[in-house]
């Protein structure tokens, strides 16, 4: 049926690990053994969820996709990688800003009325009820399992914490719905009144180091956007892993190229992981 080749289009499956070649292997990043390096020396760690132990992003785009259609908004699956990671109000508002702001047209009628609408807090109303539409037609997003069995090999070795943009219903509940909410001793999401500011600062994994009871230069992040990397490098951990380089990560393969693989996103040796450092 056409619905189920959007479900298929939407929802793309990862191969089996089996399934990769040699071929593959030789040609794909050494991230994976970088990663180890540090693994050894880590005592704790946090992950992202969004794209990073779920692979959400291709259902939050097509609720993304309906919301702004809705909205009279142009936000481009481009657009949509590159932000990923900052919180759902902030991006609306920076839509806003960018194709409102001089009274362009909108899908809504031009009474001051329909206008007062458009607010980074109505939007995001309207992105909640979309998201809640792309759910209840089964279209649900699976473990990333090249980052989940990470997860899985360090459970009740070190502590380990999700830090999430995401709504914090929505991230408990995809980490339930995929059953590994119980491998983490604390999740931290955007609206956790702890947290300042949104990535790409540093504040959320701070606060997930701290809840778990680990100095951040102590601890590994794992991240799928370029908003948490920087976060991460920030923050002084001891190494950010993106888990787009790694093998069997689902998106984007073809862009794992010689010059994302040479990059050490161990960061101990800024000087705010110092700063952090004397403090633990």
């Amino acid at each position: 049926s056409s619905h189920d080749e959007t479900h298929k289009e939407i929802l793309p499956r990862q191969p089996p690990p089996m399934l990769q070649t040699q071929k593959d292997e030789d040609a794909l990043c050494e991230e994976t053994t970088r990663l180890e390096k540090y693994l050894d020396n880590a005592s704790g760690l946090v992950f992202d969820c969004d794209g990073t132990l779920i692979d959400t992003m291709p259902i939050y785009y097509e609720s993304w996709k309906r919301s702004c259609d809705e909205l009279g908004l142009e936000f481009p699956i481009e657009r949509f990688y590159s932000l990923a990671g900052a919180p759902v109000n902030d991006i609306f508002q920076l839509l806003i800003d960018e194709q409102l702001g001089n009274d362009k047209e909108t899908s809504f009628d031009s009474s001051e009325e329909k206008r007062e609408k458009i607010t980074a807090e109505y939007c995001e109303s309207v992105k909640r009820k979309h998201h809640a539409a792309v759910e209840a037609e089964g279209r649900t997003a699976g473990p990333i399992d090249t980052v989940v069995q990470i997860a899985h090999q360090y459970h009740g070795k070190i502590p380990m914490a999700v830090a999430s943009s995401g709504w914090r219903d929505h991230v408990i509940d995809g980490l339930k719905r995929i059953g590994i909410l119980h491998l983490f001793d604390a999740v931290v999401t955007a609206d956790d009144k702890s947290v300042s500011n949104p990535k790409p600062a540093p504040d959320i994994f701070l606060v997930a180091a701290d809840r778990i009871g680990v100095c951040p230069t102590k601890c590994i992040g794992f991240e799928d956007a370029d908003f948490g990397m920087k976060a991460l490098k920030d923050a002084g951990f001891l190494y950010a892993s993106d888990v787009r380089l790694l093998h069997m990560y689902p998106r984007n393969v073809e862009r794992r190229n010689s010059s994302l693989c040479t990059t050490d996103n161990s960061t101990n040796s800024d000087e705010n992981a110092e700063e952090i450092k004397a403090k633990c």
